[in-house]
């Protein structure tokens, strides 16, 4: 695929940083400068992509592969409730439970997805993942702006309409909406969920696993917690802001 199209799905990924794990608690990014730029991913012909989590997050992050044009990278999925699930999902299969994604990553590479909605599950199965080795591939639907001078961590989801903009900072494992605005300066923490019209607001700095519910918003150079969930439309600022 040319790399002009790649540049222009915005797929990503965490090949240029280091993994940590995430240890409690995490309020920041752990990105020491918010203009390192962005490294966009050039795949090679033998890359395959799996996706943990078959339910909805994970029928949203293969739309997400599909639109991109990704289709042929995708594996398929893992899923401990595999036993209760359909064996296929549009089409890709259910090929086992995270313990047999496990057992291939010590035989071949595989860049992974973790689609699991629970934000602490989510970041414990990718904890347990990377100590195997497992990388993660970010997944930027093509109608997603994100900016240039942005810093998106490996294993984020973004969707359809999402925005992230110049000198922002999103962590690793991080869903961002449809619509929704991680707007410049700000920094959302690894493992958050950014539900559909969510506004992180300018300089602002949301901590990690947080979920910012539809159509919440966060002001100008607020800081949120980790772990704080801010229910849909509510807005949350600085005192005297």
């Amino acid at each position: 695929m040319p790399a002009m199209v790649l540049n222009f799905l915005g797929v990503w990924n965490d090949l240029r940083w280091e993994e940590r794990e995430i240890r409690e608690p995490e309020t920041t990014t752990g990105v020491p400068e918010p203009e390192v730029e962005v490294q966009r991913l050039a795949l090679d012909e033998e890359m395959r992509v799996a996706i943990v989590g078959a339910g909805g997050y994970g029928r949203v992050a293969l739309d997400v592969l599909l639109a991109g044009g990704l289709g042929d990278r995708v594996l398929g999925f893992y899923d401990d409730a595999q036993a209760a699930i359909s064996d296929r999902v549009r089409g890709y299969p259910v090929l086992g439970d995270v313990e047999m994604l496990k057992s291939m990553l010590s035989v071949e590479p595989v860049h992974v997805i973790v689609a699991i909605t629970d934000n602490t599950a989510r970041l414990r199965v990718a904890n347990s993942l990377r100590g195997l080795g497992g990388q993660f591939f970010t997944a930027a639907h093509p109608l997603a702006y994100l900016s240039g001078v942005a810093t998106v961590e490996g294993g984020c989801v973004v969707a359809a309409g999402a925005s992230v903009h110049p000198d922002s900072a999103v962590g690793s494992h991080c869903f961002l909406g449809p619509a929704c605005v991680v707007d410049r300066d700000a920094e959302v923490g690894a493992g958050s969920w950014i539900s559909a019209g969510a506004v992180v607001g300018p300089g602002a700095s949301v901590g990690a696993r947080v979920i910012l519910g539809p159509n919440a918003s966060v002001g100008r150079k607020t800081f949120v917690d980790a772990d704080v969930e801010v229910g849909a439309l509510q807005h949350v600022a600085r005192e005297g802001a």
